[in-house]
């Protein structure tokens, strides 16, 4: 029964994936480009070889709304690229905080065994803080699993430093 329903939902990120990918191969204005490149990165973070493993079974039904998410983002991006463009430097911004934070704790060892220590499992949590923080600025109506803002993703990176 988990079997099947892993490979369904396996079967409908891929299949949003392929969407995305192809939206975004059709965006060719200059303008776009940056947020097209901020997609296909956050893409590459959600999809790549070994995706499901790490992702995990708690997490692997969320992969669907985070791609419906990115649809959206597309649907908006002609309408106002200046918000997408506000919205996307929010993102970056604490992805950039993020991305310190792991290097913080990888150079003092406090990441945790294999990453399943504490600060492991924090940082972990605070990489799905932050697709849930896209969703919230991309595609509000999609709704997120808990209160999710930029002060919050901060405040929960900055914990792994206590």
């Amino acid at each position: 029964e988990v079997t099947g329903d892993v490979v369904r939902r396996v079967e409908s990120a891929l299949r949003l994936a392929q969407a995305v990918e192809s939206r975004l191969d059709d965006l060719r204005s200059d303008a776009a480009g940056p947020a097209v490149a901020d997609m296909r990165a956050q893409l590459s973070g959600l999809i790549y070889a070994g995706f499901v493993t790490a992702t995990g079974y708690r997490r692997l039904p969320h992969l669907d709304r985070y791609l419906q998410g990115m649809e959206r983002r597309l649907d908006k991006l002609p309408e106002n690229p200046a918000r997408d463009a506000a919205n996307m430097t929010v993102a970056q911004r604490v992805e950039q905080a993020y991305r310190q934070a792991a290097a913080d704790l990888a150079s003092s060892g406090r990441e945790g065994r294999g990453g399943a220590g504490r600060s492991g499992a924090g940082l972990t949590e605070a990489r799905w803080m932050l697709e849930e923080l896209r969703v919230s600025l991309f595609a509000q109506t999609l709704g997120t699993v808990a209160p999710v803002s930029e002060n919050r993703v901060l405040a929960a990176l900055d914990r792994l430093s206590a």
